[in-house]
């Protein structure tokens, strides 16, 4: 049995649960390949330019492995907080996917919705996913809690600096040496949503023009998500969109860190909700830290992006020269 994951979206913030849980099932996980430019034309050739691009970049991947699978795994991820949503793509992603990319194997589409406690909510979700395999809720349990283990070396992982590709690599058997740890140093912190983060098609120029003046990239997962949480009395006006509130809540938690030199913030070019978090960000930092915001789109040009990056950086190196 083999269960397709497109490397797109929410791939890059549950991956190692996937991974894990599918695998302690007995089933084979096919990853599509990393994003490339003919990922992109894939997905763009079939769909609306108004959406955005990691919703295209995710088609292109979809139709790379949904021929190679018995099944495609995309969850309707709608709630994965109480009181908060996760962007309206997101949710119809499976509908969208049947309607645009027919004929398909069978789409494991169950709806993972938040109620009040997030642990017993999310437990739930994953043995309702079980049932497609087998009937043996003691053994769905058994191999939940062991992908749960693995998701948390994961985070640890990341914590400790690594990229996401090494932290998928190295959460697989145990946590790196203490002496490992990459964190620690003064850097450049990036924000935006996982899938514009850890994406390298979309992340790539970006790692070799702020670590070649010798800042390491600060990504958000470096903090645990106590250390990033804001009081929501402090933001003035409540966020309802996870991913948008997570984002406003780090660039508050990096704007004040002595470890961060300056802030880039990363949106997609069509998403109304990052054209609302930029604005709050900007208003909420003011002029506190350096802050480059880079919006991008299927036009994506890394020249355009290195020599923006480059000119951000010079004034991160004055700032820090009047010190």
């Amino acid at each position: 049995m083999r269960v397709g994951i497109p490397r797109g979206l929410l791939f890059y913030r549950y991956f190692p649960l996937w991974e894990s849980f599918f695998e302690g099932l007995g089933v084979e996980v096919v990853l599509s390949s990393p994003t490339t430019e003919r990922t992109l034309q894939e997905g763009s050739r079939l769909l609306p330019g108004d959406l955005c691009l990691p919703i295209k970049i995710f088609f292109g991947h979809t139709i790379e492995i949904k021929e190679k699978v018995d099944f495609l795994f995309i969850p309707r991820y709608i709630r994965i907080e109480p009181e908060a949503y996760m962007c309206p793509k997101l949710m119809g992603l499976p509908d969208m996917v049947r309607a645009i990319l027919p004929p398909l194997p069978p789409l494991i589409d169950l709806s993972f919705r938040c109620k009040d406690q997030v642990k017993e909510s999310e437990r739930s979700f994953y043995l309702e996913v079980g049932k497609v395999f087998t009937r043996n809720k003691d053994q769905v349990e058994g191999v939940y809690q062991k992908a749960k283990l693995r998701e948390d070396r994961f985070r640890q992982i990341l914590q400790m600096g690594f990229s996401f590709e090494e932290a998928i690599h190295l959460s697989r058997t145990e946590l790196p040496s203490p002496n490992q740890k990459k964190t620690g140093m003064e850097g450049v912190g990036v924000i935006g949503r996982p899938y514009y983060l850890h994406d390298p098609f979309i992340r790539t120029s970006m790692v070799k023009e702020v670590e070649k003046r010798g800042y390491p990239l600060l990504t958000p997962e470096c903090w645990s998500e106590r250390e990033i949480k804001t009081d929501e009395k402090s933001l003035r006006k409540r966020i309802y969109w996870s991913f948008g509130k997570e984002m406003v809540e780090t660039a508050i938690r990096l704007s004040e860190s002595p470890a961060v030199r300056g802030i880039i913030l990363l949106s997609s070019f069509g998403c109304g909700q990052d054209s609302f978090n930029v604005e709050m960000i900007r208003h909420l930092i003011k002029e506190r830290i350096p802050l480059l915001s880079l919006t991008f789109d299927e036009h994506l040009s890394q020249m355009s992006f290195s020599t923006r990056i480059e000119a951000f950086l010079e004034l991160v190196q004055r700032k820090e020269a009047k010190r």
